[in-house]
């Protein structure tokens, strides 16, 4: 079977999780081989960037060696999100005043300073992003600059991937690791089907969750 929340734009399909079958192991296999294939191709297109070598390399050796522990994936997502967030906001000015990106922005320097993260605001994200499955909405009339809007809406999803997961790890609750899995369904079926800038963020993203996914496996297995 396949993976299908990945290849349905979910913004469009939005009951796509709420009808969704029990499958058992086959389902997980699908799951596993979406985020296992959407990984390679990242580093494939990456490997084609000469500047992005060393980004690379360090990404190719976090998905070939399982030693590596989320601690470590976690750092270097964190130190490319800030060197990326960084760019866009050195000359980017805002259109108007926006309570998510207030919110994501606050919560990303809470999280990049290793700060207790304000539930409510995280939660008051997730309702907005379950309904909606984007901010795509909020970001286009946040922003001035519309030749950088498609890469500020990528970035901004993926700084929320960045929160939630660093949620995950304080709280270990499972409907953050959902919203993580249908943010990343969202930026994979982005990925295959519109231009992708930020394939080293989307790489780290899908580690992380492909990290908390096993150890959850493992525990559930006894291996």
């Amino acid at each position: 079977m396949n993976y299908k929340y990945a290849t349905i734009n979910p913004t469009e399909n939005k009951e796509l999780y709420m009808y969704s079958g029990y499958h058992g192991i086959e389902f997980v296999n699908a799951y596993k081989l979406n985020r296992n294939e959407a990984i390679k191709k990242c580093l494939e297109e990456l490997q084609k960037i000469k500047e992005k070598k060393e980004i690379t390399d360090k990404i190719l050796k976090f998905y070939l060696f399982n030693k590596h522990e989320k601690k470590e994936i976690t750092q270097f997502f964190l130190n490319l999100l800030k060197n990326k967030y960084n760019i866009l906001h050195k000359d980017l000015k805002r259109s108007e005043l926006n309570k998510t990106i207030d919110a994501l922005d606050y919560l990303f320097k809470q999280a990049a300073n290793d700060k207790i993260l304000e539930k409510s605001r995280i939660d008051n994200l997730v309702k907005k992003f379950e309904i909606k499955k984007s901010f795509t909405s909020e970001i286009k009339a946040s922003f001035f600059n519309t030749a950088l809007q498609h890469d500020i809406d990528e970035t901004y999803h993926l700084l929320f991937s960045f929160i939630i997961s660093k949620n995950f790890i304080s709280s270990n609750l499972f409907k953050y690791l959902s919203v993580l899995l249908k943010l990343n369904d969202l930026l994979i079926y982005r990925f295959y089907n519109e231009k992708c800038i930020n394939m080293d963020l989307l790489s780290c993203s899908i580690l992380l969750e492909l990290k908390f996914f096993y150890k959850l496996e493992e525990a559930m297995l006894g291996n």
